[in-house]
């Protein structure tokens, strides 16, 4: 072949491959494969803005709060009153009279009981100098206060400096309160069987255990064990893969902790002693030790009260997990999963605007209820809302 048949020979020869290969390519383009399904488009949400509003100021410590039927704002200072919030002002209910506040201690959570309007019951968590105990009593009508003072439980333990005194109740989805507490500072507590203290409780209105909890040895109102110093709980709207939502959980100097809502052992032991350089979930001595769904990891940010966000309006913020940060000053939200096992990302929000913030809490008009705890009249409650 001459060298002239040869060059005709390898242009038409490209020719050949360039159009099959344009060819290919507008075939890809407009057939899709027989067996590819297009999927429905994702859509979205945007995140609220918010808006803040000033409830109430000119407090010392507000621990906790919860709303009536008629959606009046009740609340605790940890120095001993319950009072409500009437016209823009303070208006003390009751002051708890045998209050032992201590550092961490004195009159904490607080709830007001789903059937308030039969049976007119209201919950509060306090220590006293023997113990920190869980009273109800009833609200009477109009400015008539409390009467009949339960004590529905007694003999938490309590450190006399008030260290380690948290104490927060919750009514579940399952009709049920629910109690989380702290370990008092003494390292055997938490895995003790028959002290309540560094366990969530779960019992009935009269103090009494529910089925679901621990069997023998435990004492019968205990749910799970292996807890430092529990801050907060939090439910899902129902039980999800197994857990009715989460408990919030002080670390020493690291590993703060959001727990499962599930029964069983979380692995803090700091014993001899109460030795805090122990990890705060110990799966080597203990193989059922149940892992957090979140840590802080080296540093502590101080997470305390937690509530999950509901309503519509609250956007890409529904069904998060809304925590008060009491060292780092802030409301941190938590996207999880659709199983509520996993957190997907964080948030914060009001970093640094209010100081330490105990609590969080969804009010009955959708709107988000934070409480400050920096003491010196300088304490507040604010309503967060979207707008």
């Amino acid at each position: 072949m001459s060298k002239r048949e040869k060059l005709i020979f390898m242009v038409l020869f490209g020719a050949i491959i360039a159009g099959g290969f344009f060819y290919y390519v507008r075939i890809q383009k407009t057939v899709a494969p027989a067996n590819t399904q297009t999927g429905p488009a994702i859509t979205r949400v945007s995140a609220p803005e918010l808006s803040s509003q000033l409830e109430l100021d000119g407090l010392n410590n507000v621990w906790d709060i919860g709303f009536l039927p008629d959606n009046t704002a009740i609340f605790t200072e940890r120095a001993g009153t319950i009072s409500k919030i009437k016209n823009g002002r303070k208006v003390t209910l009751h002051t708890v009279s045998d209050i032992y506040a201590r550092g961490e201690g004195g009159l904490m959570g607080f709830v007001v009981d789903p059937d308030f309007a039969d049976n007119r019951f209201i919950y509060a968590c306090y220590s006293t100098a023997e113990d920190v105990r869980i009273s109800r009593w009833k609200l009477g009508n109009e400015e008539a206060g409390f009467t009949e003072q339960t004590e529905i439980v007694t003999g938490i333990p309590v450190n006399p400096s008030g260290r380690h005194s948290g104490c927060r109740p919750r009514f579940g989805p399952d009709g049920n309160l629910w109690i989380g507490t702290g370990d008092a500072a003494v390292g055997e507590n938490p895995q003790d069987p028959k002290n309540l203290g560094g366990k969530i409780l779960r019992i009935d209105r009269e103090g009494s255990p529910v089925e679901g909890n621990l069997g023998e040895p435990f004492d019968q109102r205990i749910y799970s064990y292996g807890h430092r110093n529990t801050q907060g709980i939090a439910f899902f709207a129902s039980l999800k893969a197994g857990s009715f939502g989460f408990s919030i959980e002080h670390g020493p100097d690291r590993d703060d902790e959001i727990n499962q809502l599930l029964s069983g052992n979380f692995g803090w032991d700091p014993v001899p002693g109460y030795n805090e350089r122990v990890p705060m979930t110990d799966t080597r001595n203990y193989s059922d030790a149940i892992n957090a769904a979140w840590t802080s990891g080296n540093s502590t940010i101080a997470p305390s009260g937690a509530v999950i966000i509901s309503g519509s309006k609250w956007k890409a913020y529904e069904n998060q997990l809304a925590v008060a940060v009491l060292k780092d000053e802030h409301v941190r939200l938590y996207e999880l999963d659709a199983s509520g096992k996993k957190v997907l990302g964080e948030r914060r929000l009001f970093v640094g605007e209010y100081g330490r913030i105990r609590s969080v809490v969804m009010g009955p008009d959708e709107g988000m209820y934070i409480t400050t705890d920096n003491g010196n009249n300088d304490d507040q409650i604010i309503k967060i809302t979207p707008r």
